[in-house]
């Protein structure tokens, strides 16, 4: 393992919530260091803005794997969803060590996937919850760094105050008319896209200006140099760049809860998303570019800081 110290130093968190912190981090000395904690990226964005094949290329690093997202743990553990490689709680290889630890620590998986559900009316148990799944995860892959690609800022928010646990967020954003282009391939509304648009990238900004460490990036940049961009986002999270990471990130097994069609390709291409000229009509175009601008010019400002 290549562990470092990030260039921009990561909090700690607040000592009050200790659902991930092990007995011998009891005392102040021991709970400041770093080789002890667990390094959590949420990838924070839209569907369809990269989330996905984000969290592919950081999880393809030997230290950290891609979970897909918390939000969709509790499906898992009903049945309802399975897991990228196919598998259900009782046969993925990946998924059944995490349950099994759970288990051995006395925590029931499905109660913990009742309390993550019910994190808007009940912020506590969902955030010990959270943070007795993340140790589980850590535990069971022996992961330095665990990504996960619920996309919305809740998430992010629900595991910052946790002992044990930094949070290092990382913001993706496609341009307002390629986002509304995606909308539109899937049948959505290209006007109601757009107001969420503006309001998860206000949400998503908000969120990473919180965090002592994060990444803002465009999916354009990164189609365009991803090596710098993974290098840079490496970086917040204490770990020296892989090179598979951007030449072969679609080979490695993948163990993850949600996502779009992508998490199951095995290719390693990266293509920008150029296509919304030919499906946006022209006054959506203008109405994107006017609505959307604003909210467009501060995440791109945000991403050269």
């Amino acid at each position: 393992m290549t562990l470092h110290t990030p260039t921009a130093p990561l909090s700690t968190g607040q000592a009050d919530q200790s659902a991930c912190v092990p007995a011998s981090l009891g005392s102040p000395v021991a709970a400041r260091q770093p080789a002890l904690r667990t390094r959590v990226a949420p990838i924070l964005g839209l569907e369809h803005s990269g989330t996905t094949l984000l969290a592919r290329m950081l999880g393809t690093h030997p230290d950290a794997v891609a979970i897909g997202g918390l939000k969709n743990f509790a499906s898992f553990v009903q049945h309802r969803k399975r897991c990228s490689c196919g598998g259900d709680p009782d046969s993925c290889a990946f998924w059944l060590p995490v349950l099994d630890h759970l288990r051995k620590d006395a925590l029931d998986p499905a109660e913990l996937a009742t309390a993550l559900s019910g994190r808007r009316t009940a912020a506590v148990p969902a955030r010990q919850a959270a943070g007795q799944l993340i140790a589980a995860i850590a535990a069971a892959s022996g992961a330095a760094v665990i990504v996960d690609a619920s996309r919305d800022p809740e998430w992010s928010q629900l595991l910052r105050p946790l002992a044990g646990i930094e949070v290092v967020p990382v913001h993706i954003f496609k341009s307002p008319l390629a986002q509304a282009a995606s909308a539109k391939r899937k049948e959505r509304s290209v006007y109601g896209e757009l107001a969420k648009y503006i309001s998860r990238s206000r949400a998503c900004r908000a969120e990473t200006r919180r965090a002592t460490a994060a990444v803002t990036l465009a999916h354009e940049d990164l189609c365009a140099t991803p090596g710098p961009l993974i290098a840079r986002i490496m970086d917040r999270l204490g770990l020296d760049p892989d090179p598979r990471q951007v030449a072969d990130w679609g080979s490695r097994p993948l163990h993850m809860l949600g996502g779009n069609r992508m998490r199951r390709s095995t290719s390693s291409d990266i293509q920008s998303d150029r296509g919304w000229s030919g499906i946006l009509s022209p006054l959506e175009i203008t109405l994107v570019r006017i609505a959307g601008g604003a909210a467009y010019a501060a995440n791109q400002r945000q991403s050269q800081r």
